[in-house]
């Protein structure tokens, strides 16, 4: 397969058996269920494969099809079966309709062949911050295994299952996880410091914030699966690092920290790795402690881990913060918990601040980088206020309301966009996910084409402030109608550095109830974003369409200036060929924005 872009878009796609192929443009008609308890069940009656139909019983349901990246727009019921979800062209989903449940009672969802798909919502669908997709119920001694999970998906598994995922980078995409006691969750391609950096803030505990040794234990499998288990009582032979601290969670440069461990009676091996590499550390043979002085030139990471007589691996990582690496600023270091307001989540030794509490100034730049931070519910209705002036980052980073908070962030009173003076900036960056009850005070606020925005709050949450959007972003209002937020908020919106205009730079849908998501046109250049051959020989092209646009799609056997032929107009955004190229071994397409 052969992308080329300039003027045009061009595919070469390759055959070794063709069949006829047409061209034909599909329209989507999304239609009310007939019965309270329509809903597609597993049978079997075909073998595994989950993409299958004639492994489901379709017979109370609307659904007709079961394709991968197709949503089912109705319940999904597994019990009592063994599932497989094989290895199909590209990286591809199961994909279930926003509001609908998929069970997996007793029963076991595996990857066969190499499998790198998973199971997901409809593109658009993502948590916390909403749209939501679907609800993954997993239960009465389920195991599920799936390489990802992906737009909005809400996995809840029980006591008594487990799920696991065998993708790398971000396996738990726009998505969360609720465990119950004694449910297990396991990532054969993440490692602890990268489970608590990409997604320990999208995990709950029976709905409460997860913390380990509190609510949960981590650790690494012999099979080399970072394996987070509910309840910390566990087997006293499993335990082999007792504790894993440091005197100092922050230092300048050239400055030491001394690092002290306690271990089991049972351990046998004990290696410290500081990023380049592990060693040997020793401990006293009759208290089991140890002890270590380091002198560091830059933030460090330290992993300790032990394996004791039972061959048990457990892993203990604590970070050192270097503040010469850092500009001048309060960073958060998270040493409490997620508390915004608590000082001792916060690194000030970089700053003048003392203090942090609602509604008083922080005279510098605020740093959030890859964390997970919450704005409690206070008295009446504060706010996390920064002076005129400084920045507030959040790189990589969810920051969410919790306990039903109507909080939010702001600068000083008296500031004020458009008209000024203006209050401090805040840069929404790099994946992060924000979300407060409102904005106050001149704050502008800019979020960047991999983020999300969030406020949770009726009337008017975007007080005298300003928000820029960047192509790919979206904002979302949780109480504010499409006519409220064209009312009091439109004028406040930039999309890129220009006025939101409707259509031209960004869409706007309701929720059905009383939000509405905007979300941002993309700016980049015309591609062709997917094509794939199914088993038929059928031929499924997608590109990057703009809402409003409609595309034309041209075919040619040669590449040859005269050669190239219209095949359909007026499309948005997708078509499948299934008429073009019956003897040929190799055909191109290409598509183009009618005017």
């Amino acid at each position: 397969m052969v992308y080329e872009f300039s003027r045009w878009l061009k595919i070469e796609f390759n055959y070794t058996k063709m069949k006829r192929l047409n061209l034909i443009c599909f329209c989507l008609f999304i239609l009310g269920q007939i019965s309270l308890f329509a809903e597609i069940v597993w049978t079997g009656a075909n073998g595994a494969d989950i993409f299958d139909e004639d492994n489901w019983d379709l017979s109370n349901s609307l659904v007709e099809v079961i394709d991968p990246n197709f949503s089912i727009d109705d319940d999904v019921i597994i019990k009592d079966a063994t599932v497989e979800i094989p290895q199909v062209t590209g990286q591809q989903r199961f994909q279930v309709g926003s509001g609908y449940t998929i069970t997996v009672d007793n029963s076991e969802i595996k990857l066969v062949g190499g499998s790198n798909d998973g199971i997901g919502g409809a593109v658009g669908s993502r948590l916390p911050q909403g749209p939501e997709g679907p609800v993954l119920d997993i239960k009465n001694g389920s195991f599920v295994e799936l390489f990802f999970i992906v737009n909005g998906v809400q996995v809840n598994v029980d006591g008594t299952s487990e799920v696991i995922f065998g993708g790398g980078g971000n396996p738990v995409n726009l998505s969360l996880i609720d465990l119950k006691e004694g449910a297990v969750l396991g990532f054969k391609n993440e490692t602890i410091e990268a489970f608590n950096s990409e997604h320990l803030g999208k995990l709950t505990i029976d709905g409460e914030v997860a913390e380990e040794e509190i609510n949960y234990s981590i650790s690494l499998s012999d099979e080399g699966v970072t394996t987070i288990i509910v309840g910390t009582d566990g087997d006293p032979e499993d335990d082999v690092i007792l504790s894993f601290e440091t005197d100092e969670t922050s230092v300048e440069s050239g400055d030491s920290v001394n690092l002290t461990w306690v271990v089991s009676e049972e351990i046998i091996s004990l290696t410290l790795d500081d990023g380049s590499g592990p060693i040997e550390v020793d401990f006293d043979p009759v208290d089991f402690d140890g002890e270590l002085n380091v002198t560091l030139t830059e933030t460090t990471t330290f992993t300790l881990s032990g394996v004791n007589a039972l061959d048990v691996e457990e892993q203990a990582v604590l970070k050192v913060i270097v503040s010469s690496d850092q500009a001048t600023g309060i960073y958060w270091v998270g040493t409490e918990g997620f508390d915004l307001f608590d000082e001792a989540n916060w690194d000030l030794t970089k700053s003048s601040v003392e203090i942090i509490d609602p509604n008083v100034s922080i005279e510098d730049d605020v740093y959030i980088v890859d964390a997970t931070v919450e704005i409690p519910q206070l008295p009446a209705q504060q706010r996390f206020q920064v002076a005129s002036g400084n920045t507030i980052t959040i790189d990589n980073s969810i920051v969410r309301l919790t306990g039903g908070s109507n909080d939010g962030i702001g600068g000083p009173p008296g500031s004020r966009l458009p008209g000024g003076p203006e209050g401090p900036t805040m840069n929404i960056i790099n994946g992060s996910s924000y979300e407060s009850y409102f904005i106050v005070n001149g704050v502008q606020m800019n979020v960047d084409a991999t983020s999300t925005a969030v406020f949770g709050g009726p009337g008017n949450p975007v007080n005298i402030s300003e928000i820029n959007l960047e192509p790919g972003s979206t904002l979302t209002f949780l109480k504010e109608t499409i006519e409220a937020f064209n009312s009091e908020h439109l004028s406040k919106v930039y999309i890129g550095g220009v006025p939101a205009e409707e259509g031209v730079n960004y869409t706007i849908e309701s929720d059905g109830a009383e939000g509405c998501t905007i979300t941002t046109i993309s700016d980049e250049a015309l591609k062709i974003t997917n094509i794939v051959r199914d088993e038929e020989g059928n031929v499924i092209i997608e590109w990057n369409g703009k809402p409003g646009s409609f595309y034309a799609v041209d075919v040619s056997y040669t590449l040859e200036e005269d050669s190239w032929e219209e095949l359909i107009d007026s499309v948005t955004n997708e078509a499948l060929d299934d008429t073009f190229a019956h003897e040929a071994e190799r055909i191109y397409y290409r598509i183009r924005e009618q005017e």
